[in-house]
């Protein structure tokens, strides 16, 4: 009696590992969330890895710069961000001692790193060194630790220094109201994407920090400076 039913759970057995056989790959179902812009040039996927750091989308961020080294493998910029990705934030700045260093209304990390750094594209790597998971939240009056880097002159920080609170800077009166600052600054922010649009980064830039100057509590003016900033640094870092 127990030879038939050692014949049947064979049987069963048999089933089950063909029915196995046929399933589908789960790696080929599932989405891929790391998926890459498609027709992307490598220096176009640099500007949106940019984009994605100072949103704090890293993985995304990092398939863009992987994707744009492979068709180009000597972009330094996309290497140089690969490296703040992955490498440790201490490291990537130059380890030095670090100063505190209260933010100021308007600023951004790219501004803060090309003051203290001397280089802006390392806006990343400053963020995960104070923990900050998104360069594009820091905000007026939060305190940032930053390293010493060897050779680098802070002389154009704003009057204070870096180690002293901030204080708010001089102004001139104006003549116009703060309605019709706010009215210029918008047509300034929109002369500024058009140029930036067009490529002329640089002009992109000069244009959204006078729609600053005029209208600093703007947080469209301020994400599309930071932005352009970001941009700026990456052509100019690229080999």
């Amino acid at each position: 009696m127990i030879r038939p039913f050692r014949v049947m759970a064979a049987a069963l057995a048999a089933m089950l590992a063909s029915a196995c056989s046929h399933m589908p790959d789960i790696g080929n179902v599932l989405p891929n969330s790391t998926s890459v812009t498609p027709d992307l040039a490598p220096r176009e996927r640099v500007r949106v890895a940019i984009e994605l750091l100072g949103e704090g989308d890293a993985r995304r961020a990092e398939a863009e710069l992987e994707a744009a080294l492979e068709e180009q493998p000597n972009l330094r910029s996309a290497s140089r961000l690969l490296e703040q990705i992955n490498g440790d934030p201490a490291e990537v700045l130059g380890g030095g001692t670090a100063r505190a260093y209260t933010v100021r209304q308007g600023e951004t990390m790219s501004e803060i790193a090309q003051r203290f750094l001397g280089d802006s594209l390392l806006f990343y790597a400053l963020a995960r060194y104070n923990d900050l998971d998104a360069p594009n939240q820091v905000s007026a009056g939060q305190t940032l630790m930053i390293p010493r880097r060897q050779g680098v002159s802070v002389a154009s920080a704003p009057s204070g220094g870096a180690e002293s609170p901030a204080t708010p800077r001089p102004t001139q009166p104006l003549a116009s109201t703060p309605s019709a600052n706010a009215s210029r600054a918008n047509e300034l922010r929109l002369q500024g994407l058009q140029q930036l649009n067009g490529g002329n980064v640089d002009r992109a830039v000069a244009l959204l920090r006078q729609a600053r100057a005029l209208d600093a509590s703007n947080p469209a003016i301020q994400r599309d400076l930071d932005r352009a900033v970001r941009l700026q640094a990456s052509l100019g870092g690229a080999n």
